[in-house]
């Protein structure tokens, strides 16, 4: 049988005790980053009907270090904190009088389904956001957002790789040239259910002023072409956004600006347009000058159709029911 860590062997325990099926299992375990085939779960069944267990039997020669206790001790450090390292679980064993060896806090880590990945950042959410956000959430479950046109900016720069790439082992990794002060632009747009705006692209800092200059030229011909009869306007609440200056334009030129709770990007769905797009900057345009760049952001938004809008605004419908999940914290979209 494949070696199994102990987190593997218990989720297919679960899965098998709801009933799913081997391929089933193997598809779940795959989407959690666990590689496994039917022949090791169809072993492990056969394994839990014969011996009663989800372990492995013990085997001849001398006892593992890593007993039930240790490996408890261990799952209990990491949930406390995810950034503990093998080091520090050596230490924390000395300290309770309990020798132990960094390779068997590696091999233990490992058994219980712990991996050491790039930690997973996101939006930090104060307190009193968290309550606006869980409110505004109630208020939209169940939303449809056709007349809700979605706006933002973003910065994007000169970039030819990915951030993540494969070597063989035991091979030095393909070094990839990067400048030290690459090349940036900065991209306004809006999304909807009903398509998007031209996109607008510019340089400097942008301002109350350069940002009701860019609404006048590619926001209002849009509402007043697509949404004749009513919209509501979502921007972040960036100072610039929220200005006198602003509110003054939205007034004059009917924009009916829709208030949405601060510190809130998984609540807009352009930002996943946002990270497509940059994508498609570094595997598709792989820019080399500054007119390569913009002209690989227009090729890109000719791609924006209606349905790519659409199965964006759509993904609300997971994240708003995540929001009232997590009383408000970062969802993770």
């Amino acid at each position: 049988m494949t070696r199994l860590s102990i987190y593997a062997r218990q989720r297919i325990h679960q899965l098998l005790f709801q009933g799913a099926a081997n391929s089933e299992i193997v598809h779940t375990l795959n989407e959690e980053g666990i590689v496994t085939s039917r022949q090791t779960v169809w072993r492990l069944k056969q394994h839990i009907i014969t011996h009663r267990t989800i372990q492995p039997l013990p085997k001849s020669g001398r006892p593992s270090v890593l007993t039930t206790e240790i490996l408890d001790l261990i799952d209990k450090a990491m949930q406390l904190n995810d950034e503990t390292t093998a080091n520090e679980l050596v230490l924390l064993f000395q300290y309770m009088g309990i020798t132990i060896s960094r390779s068997a806090a590696l091999k233990g880590r490992h058994l219980l389904g712990w991996s050491s990945r790039g930690a997973a950042y996101c939006q930090l959410i104060r307190a009193q956001n968290k309550e606006k956000r869980v409110q505004w959430a109630l208020e939209n479950l169940g939303a449809s957002f056709e007349d809700v046109i979605w706006s933002d900016e973003t910065t994007v720069q000169l970039d030819t790789h990915r951030r993540f790439c494969c070597r063989k082992k035991r091979q030095k990794p393909r070094y990839k040239p990067r400048p030290k002060h690459p090349i940036k632009v900065h991209v306004w747009a809006a999304i909807s259910w009903r398509g998007a705006t031209n996109v607008c692209v510019f340089e400097g800092i942008m301002n109350a002023e350069l940002y009701v200059n860019i609404l006048d030229n590619f926001l209002v011909p849009f509402v007043q072409a697509v949404y004749p009869h009513g919209h509501k306007f979502m921007q972040d609440n960036d100072p610039k956004h929220t200005s006198r200056r602003s509110r003054e334009f939205f007034e004059d030129k009917g924009i009916n600006w829709w208030r949405t709770p601060p510190e809130s990007p998984d609540a807009n769905p352009i930002e996943n347009m946002w990270h497509e797009l940059k994508e498609f900057i570094r595997r598709e345009v792989k820019p080399m000058t500054k007119a390569q760049l913009v002209e690989g952001i227009l090729q890109f938004w000719q791609t924006v159709s209606v349905s790519k809008c659409r199965k964006y605004i759509g993904h609300l419908r997971k994240v708003i029911p995540r929001i009232i999940e997590v009383n408000g914290e970062a969802t993770g979209y």
